[in-house]
């Protein structure tokens, strides 16, 4: 399967090379070098108010109604064109490639990022923001879920962490929160997870997603695992907008 997968790689790089979106060197969606020149140290805001901070924990005004207790990112939506154009290529035109450029972003400063936010990963379970199947469908796969397995590849070589990415589902198909504006975002999503797994709901959780826009989804899924048992929370995103 490597050999083939390899094989049809080689063609179609050959085919239709692949150029860095911001020095033009041919190899990669967003090459190495470029990547280290615009990766910061990571996003860090209270998850309700959004006031950026050192560390994603909730401000003193927020903390006793936020479900989540840290919120990061990797990089900046907004500030950062080149990552929004990366991950809309992802996500909707079916560049499944560029996961090698998350991976790149990951290693370089994953750590850094969970120790700011004083995160002793032992005995975490790591889970992303589910899908509903029939948006997995139609898309063809998790953005989320793969983003998760790459943090967990890293992680599990140095903390003994779970991944699961079953137990948490969406049980509602509704309208993609791109679309809606902020207040529409949170009332999108009420009663939309579950937790529906057969063994009991890990006590520490970090959620993964791809952005964090309003914190609705996040948020929603940490309401409803704390609802069901969890007691600490964090959330990980790839971009912040």
């Amino acid at each position: 399967m490597n050999l083939w997968s390899n094989l049809l790689r080689e063609c179609k790089d050959c085919l239709f090379p692949i150029f860095c979106i911001e020095c033009k060197i041919e190899g990669s969606w967003w090459c190495e070098n470029c990547i280290k020149k615009n990766v910061c140290i990571g996003i860090f805001c209270c998850p309700v108010c959004h006031v950026q901070n050192t560390n994603g924990n909730p401000c003193y005004k927020c903390k006793a109604v936020s479900p989540l207790n840290g919120v990061a990112a990797f990089l900046n939506y907004n500030d950062n064109l080149i990552i929004a154009k990366l991950i809309k290529q992802y996500k909707y035109n079916f560049a499944f490639d560029i996961i090698e450029v998350w991976e790149k972003i990951i290693d370089i400063n994953l750590l850094d990022i969970i120790s700011r936010m004083n995160i002793d990963m032992t005995f975490f379970t790591i889970i992303p923001v589910p899908l509903h199947n029939r948006r997995e469908r139609e898309r063809g796969f998790n953005q989320s879920d793969l983003i998760a397995k790459l943090i967990y590849q890293k992680i599990s070589t140095l903390k003994k962490v779970d991944f699961d990415n079953k137990s948490l589902v969406r049980k509602k198909y509704t309208t993609q929160q791109a679309k809606l504006n902020r207040i529409d975002r949170f009332n999108n999503l009420k009663d939309v997870f579950d937790w529906s797994g057969n063994k009991p709901i890990p006590r520490n959780i970090l959620l993964i997603d791809d952005v964090y826009t309003s914190g609705a989804t996040t948020q929603e899924c940490a309401r409803v695992l704390k609802k069901t048992g969890a007691q600490k929370i964090f959330a990980l995103t790839l971009a912040r907008d």
